[in-house]
């Protein structure tokens, strides 16, 4: 088989795994098996755990941040570990495990050159935000983004969080809080692959801001972290238009 195809080929099932583990309706599901009730027909009409937390309690909204955040994390390392431990591609696996590849080994012998796993976070965002399973009515994609950047590293998930609660302790907009904390989280996953790309870090150094040598955060991470919170904004803009009018409702349990 000719090996873009493969390419191909592998990033389409990468991307539809992700699409399918992202379409589960974890809010949706509690609402109606635990309250008999759909979370999308009150508050600010979404399935996601701010909305759900705001209609069924603050310890149900967390249940489903929680879920919704596994729905990018299972699959993202489900793939990654298939694509670097299975030989599937004359007895080697289909993807060099990152720190052979950063060690100086050859890795000219892999079919794929590219961390094709993290396709999964696109297909997990759109199934999050519009799933095959509830017309296409979903969440916002706030905690499959801050799911997939803490996954990544400390660097991309932690510091961009605290940086979240910053700006929710000074404003009491979640949905800001959110969209400046993704793009944050963004501005740093740039950073680090100009890094990497440009051989400002190498060896070891490469896995400072992870939780060691296994994903791979350079332009290909960037650019999923990019398009992650290109739809969180996206999906968010009409609490902007209420931000504006004044009307955006604020937490009450941050002083």
């Amino acid at each position: 088989m000719d090996i873009i195809l493969y390419n191909i080929l592998v990033a389409i099932l990468v991307t539809l795994i992700g699409y399918i583990f992202g379409s589960i309706p974890n809010g949706i599901w509690i609402g109606k098996v635990f309250f008999h009730k759909d979370p999308r027909d009150y508050g600010s009409g979404n399935s996601g755990g701010t909305n759900v937390g705001r209609v069924f309690g603050k310890k149900v909204g967390l249940i489903v941040i929680l879920l919704d955040a596994a729905k990018s994390i299972i699959p993202l390392f489900m793939i990654w570990l298939f694509l670097v431990k299975v030989p599937l591609y004359n007895n080697l696996p289909l993807i060099p495990y990152m720190e052979y590849k950063y060690s100086g080994g050859d890795t000219s012998s892999y079919l794929i050159q590219w961390p094709v796993y993290w396709l999964s976070i696109v297909g997990a965002s759109l199934g999050h935000c519009f799933p095959i399973f509830y017309g296409f009515n979903g969440g916002k994609n706030v905690a499959v983004f801050y799911g997939t950047a803490t996954a990544a590293g400390w660097l991309f998930g932690v510091i961009p969080g605290l940086f979240f609660f910053l700006v929710l302790k000074l404003k009491k907009w979640v949905s800001l809080a959110s969209v400046t904390g993704a793009w944050f989280s963004v501005l740093l996953s740039w950073i680090w692959a100009i890094l990497i790309e440009t051989h400002v870090l190498t060896g070891s150094n490469v896995w400072i801001a992870s939780y060691g040598p296994a994903l791979e955060c350079n332009y290909v991470f960037a650019i999923i972290m990019t398009f992650g919170a290109l739809i969180l904004t996206i999906k968010h803009r009409k609490n902007f238009e209420r931000i504006k009018a004044g009307t955006e409702s604020k937490i009450k349990w941050m002083k």
